[in-house]
């Protein structure tokens, strides 16, 4: 008896306990909890020193505070910058003063060095004060001066109010601060350069935090920037320009974002200012001479990217574009407002169409339109993929776009399973994960949801999104009610199918041919894993005459079908135009191909022959893994091994077409390097009697004629 009255009373607490349990806090919900003050403008004044790599600057932000009561703000900046003096810019401080001291009293857990760290320190006796210094001693402690606090993990800088703030309250806080940045060393975009100052080419991206800001993309602000250079460098700033002053030896230009955005990306260097207008935008290139020959064909394709955009979302967000060549050694495309960075290697005679297309997306899902939090960053990755893919479907037609949206579906099922999109703000930034299941994966949620509602409703949805949500904040929940608003439907299963939950399907079907009395009937059924999935297939029966289509909604593990047609049937495919995100046995070998050739770039070799393995498991005729399998083997030297899979590769589907070519021209290679130059003769010309050239093959297959391959180490993939 008295043990089930325990069980009872134990198994109460549990549930009272959790009945008045607080809620735990959305990220988003937290975040809007801390904000405190709304940035509203930036007032920077900085001079560049490429010679040394440094930079020397004095910073205002003017803020209103929301709350009653703040006694401090926290804003984002770069770690390898130091904050020398803050104060509020109506109360200055006298020049060469010094900060007073901490008033008795004040809390015991600050360090007297105003940085913070997470690392574990250990406990240490306070140092003995030394005596003070006749020049410092000369120098008196002014109550102006604001105490700071660092932690250079976060990229924060803490800034302390001698006066709590009231709500409503504003002020300018001003930073003096210096530094170098040189190097990808302790960069907020972690391995990533994103700040540079040097005399070939000098970029600082907002990204970097170069100079103090408040909740970097998310708070919007104007913003007035003075940059002081040496003289032959032109600086190519967001914003307005207005006239370049002579100050000695310097020039100082001075640029204004009159609209509340994300100011403060910049470059210098001993640029061209090329105009061109592409589309109905007026462009300005910075471009070395080097790259002057290429900015026809740069415009040609930047034109043809803003009037697709113009006419599918709406007008561009922006007065003009400026688009500025960087090194190589950071980004490969990063987009500001108005304004996107490129890498050297991303300019070239022939555009890369996909780099251009995507940074230039930003420009609306990113900029104009901000994500509310950071589960909503669908709202930018995703659109800002499809918006590529839009492109690719404009110019290469049906056939190719089907080719892009089979290549989307492999990276989107390389890390499917690490994060919902939902929840994927929780992965690093820019990682493979990252970019699987936000962009890849995003993008093709964005495709199917385009199937659901049909062309002309989807492309109404995104139009009055940007209408209604231009230069404002949205949520994934804000454009789900202009989608169900615009189609009346209830879409809640799409969003919570394909943003809150893992999982793609894996489509089978079996069917059956009957006799009808005008032709032919098919009837069968489609099964799927998934308990409660529910979208519309399309199935596509091939006859003797013309193809014959028919939209099924499968709901569940099961769903039936029935086609009639007038031709005889041959076969049944089902979504033939890949309009659905699932697996097959053809993208589960392409996955896992793209695994390897992942885990390859990041210098995983015996890993990546695993996954090239799986592939071969799946497929035991594909070309493609077996000379991956090869290259693998021989940039470790494994000679025998690299050209047993090249002879596989020979002996596979061939499928793409150019491993041929390729595979001959390797299995010279290796027996160059054994010394046996005969073979090597041999499988060079039967390279050159393929007659394919992709990607240079046969002006390679000439050279080495010519001359015997020496190793090189490791090369590029082949793609």
């Amino acid at each position: 008896m008295r043990h089930w009255k325990s069980t009872l009373l134990f198994l109460l607490s549990i549930a009272t306990a959790a009945l008045f349990r607080p809620q735990a806090q959305s990220p988003r919900a937290d975040d809007e909890r801390r904000v405190q003050v709304d940035a509203e403008d930036y007032q920077v004044e900085a001079e560049l020193l490429p010679a040394t790599h440094q930079i020397k600057a004095k910073s205002g932000i003017r803020f209103t505070v929301l709350q009653d009561g703040v006694s401090s703000v926290t804003l984002e900046f770069n770690a390898n910058l130091k904050p020398e003096r803050a104060y509020f810019a109506d109360r200055p401080p006298a020049a060469g003063a010094v900060l007073a001291p901490e008033p008795e009293g004040a809390s015991s857990t600050r360090s007297e060095v105003p940085y913070l760290s997470r690392r574990p320190q250990s406990a240490q006796k306070p140092p003995a004060k030394p005596p003070l210094a006749p020049a410092i001693a000369a120098k008196a402690p002014d109550a102006n001066l604001l105490r700071f606090y660092r932690d250079e993990e976060e990229h924060t800088l803490r800034v302390d109010f001698n006066v709590p703030m009231s709500r409503s309250q504003s002020a300018t806080l001003v930073v003096e601060y210096g530094g170098t940045l040189n190097s990808a060393d302790r960069s907020p975009l972690e391995g990533v350069q994103i700040a540079r100052i040097q005399d070939d080419v000098t970029y600082l991206f907002a990204l970097s935090r170069w100079f103090p800001m408040h909740r970097f993309s998310r708070d919007r602000a104007t913003g007035t920037f003075r940059i002081t250079v040496p003289q032959g460098m032109l600086v190519a700033m967001d914003g307005t320009a207005k006239p370049k002053e002579q100050k000695g030896d310097k020039d100082v230009y001075t640029f204004v974002s009159e609209r509340s955005t994300f100011p403060g990306s910049l470059a210098a260097a001993k640029y061209n200012a090329l105009p061109a207008t592409a589309g109905k935008v007026e462009v300005t290139f910075y471009v070395k001479d080097n790259k002057r020959d290429f900015i026809e064909a740069q415009t040609e394709t930047l034109g043809k990217i803003l009037d697709l955009y113009a006419e599918r979302f709406g007008s561009f967000p922006g007065k003009s574009l400026k688009v500025v060549v960087i090194d190589n050694d950071s980004l490969l495309g990063y987009s500001a407002p108005g304004m996107e960075f490129l890498a050297d290697r991303a300019f070239d005679k022939a555009p890369n169409i996909n780099l251009l297309a995507r940074e230039i997306a930003y420009q609306w899902w990113q900029y104009l339109i901000v994500p509310r939090g950071p589960q909503d960053l669908w709202l930018k990755e995703g659109f800002a993929n499809y918006s590529a893919l839009l492109f690719q479907e404009s110019v290469s037609g049906e056939a190719g776009f089907a080719r892009e949206m089979q290549e989307t579906a492999v990276a989107a099922l390389l890390h499917e399973d690490k994060s919902t999109i939902r929840n994927a703000y929780q992965l690093p930034v820019y990682s493979p994960e990252y970019n699987s299941v936000l962009k890849s994966k995003g993008g093709y949620v964005l495709h199917m949801l385009r199937w659901v509602l049909g062309d002309e409703n989807f492309f109404k949805a995104l139009k009055e999104y940007v209408y209604n949500f231009g230069y404002k904040e949205a949520s994934i929940e804000d454009f789900k009610a202009i989608c169900e608003k615009i189609t009346s439907q209830d879409l809640t299963y799409f969003f919570s199918q394909w943003i809150d939950q893992n999982g793609v399907p894996d489509l089978k079907y079996e069917y059956t041919t009957y006799r009808a009395k005008e032709g032919f009937k098919v009837n069968g059924t489609i099964r799927q894993d998934i308990d409660t999935f529910r979208m519309p297939v399309e199935i596509m029966i091939e006859t003797d005459g013309k193809p014959e289509t028919k939209r099924v909604d499968v709901i569940g593990p099961e769903s039936s079908f029935s086609v009639s047609t007038f031709g005889k049937p041959k076969s049944a495919k089902i979504d033939p135009s890949y309009k659905i995100l699932r697996n097959s046995e053809q993208l589960r070998v392409a996955a896992a191909i793209a695994k390897g050739d992942e885990l390859r770039r990041l210098g995983e070799p015996t890993e990546a022959i695993a996954e090239y393995q799986k592939a071969i498991e799946l497929n035991k005729r594909s070309s493609l893994a077996f000379y991956r399998v090869g290259e693998s083997f021989f940039e470790q030297r494994s000679y025998n091994s690299a050209a047993n899979s090249f002879r596989e590769a020979l002996n596979g589907d061939l499928d793409p077409k150019w491993i041929e070519v390729w595979c001959h021209i390797n299995l010279g290679r290796i027996y160059d390097v054994l010394g046996q130059r005969e073979r090597a003769l041999g499988e060079y010309q039967k390279a050159v009697d393929t007659n394919d050239d992709s990607q240079g093959a046969q002006e390679m297959a000439q050279k080495l004629i010519q001359e015997p391959y020496k190793y090189e180490g490791k090369r590029e993939l082949v793609q």
